[in-house]
């Protein structure tokens, strides 16, 4: 079987942050850890944007880089896009106007934790994610599985200095949502969370499956070309050409 190739967007203009070009080459180096051998992934980091996305305004402004960069995917033959945000800014146009697969990384782990337990929260960066959030899984009519966002109050730029000290607030936060909130399944929220590689340690301090963003999206990118499928043009019709003035 040829190489599956995985093109991997990026919603932030994350090389114009500070430390943002280390983080890039982190974050590289760790999906590459995490693909099949016969799977290939080249990042698309728009150069304009915002530096992270936290509200609904900043997913607006990320939008067009996101479209543009999955669109041009698609005319470079890759077999697959996955957006890098939980938020999965553009999902649903992008779905339109190509015909290779889109995998949205919040939507994918919002879907997998569904089926993994009886009830799930999403562990997210600040508290003002959470109205989105259960907008976002009300939307793909799974509420009754959910049953909180808990929130570490901490700005997504900020998660990504500190290992241990994301580790620490996340314990924190998850047995909160475990204890209180009845949960039996966690997700993280945001891909600077999910690109600390805390997944396995954060499973044995609060005894249930987490789920990490990158590697669902990662898996379920290589499955879908595997299995020759894409989303269904009935869903997701392709928009008429129309000129953009």
């Amino acid at each position: 079987m040829k190489k599956i190739k995985i093109h991997y967007q990026f919603a932030t203009a994350k090389g114009k942050t500070k430390n943002g070009n280390a983080e890039i080459s982190k974050r590289l180096n760790f999906i590459n850890k995490n693909i099949d051998k016969k799977s290939i992934v080249k990042l698309s980091v728009p150069v304009k944007g915002p530096g992270s996305i936290e509200t609904e305004y900043d997913e607006a402004i990320a939008i067009p880089n996101v479209i543009n960069g999955i669109v041009k995917a698609e005319k470079e033959k890759f077999d697959v896009a996955i957006i890098s945000c939980f938020s999965d800014p553009g999902l649903s146009a992008c779905r339109e106007k190509v015909s290779i697969p889109v995998i949205g990384s919040g939507e994918n782990s919002i879907f997998l934790a569904s089926q993994l337990g009886n009830k799930f929260s999403i562990l997210s960066p600040l508290k003002e994610n959470g109205f989105t959030f259960k907008n976002k899984v009300s939307k793909l009519g799974l509420d009754k599985k959910y049953c909180s966002t808990r929130a570490i109050n901490t700005s997504v730029l900020a998660l990504a200095k500190n290992k241990n000290s994301t580790l620490k607030k996340l314990v924190l936060a998850g047995k909160k949502a475990i204890e209180i909130d009845g949960a039996d399944v966690l997700i993280l929220g945001c891909m600077s969370m999910a690109f600390h590689d805390i997944t396995i340690t954060l499973e044995k301090k609060l005894k249930v499956p987490v789920i990490n963003p990158v590697k669902a999206s990662l898996l379920m990118a290589e499955s879908i070309v595997k299995m020759n499928i894409s989303h269904s043009k009935l869903a997701y019709p392709t928009p008429p050409d129309k000129i953009i003035y």
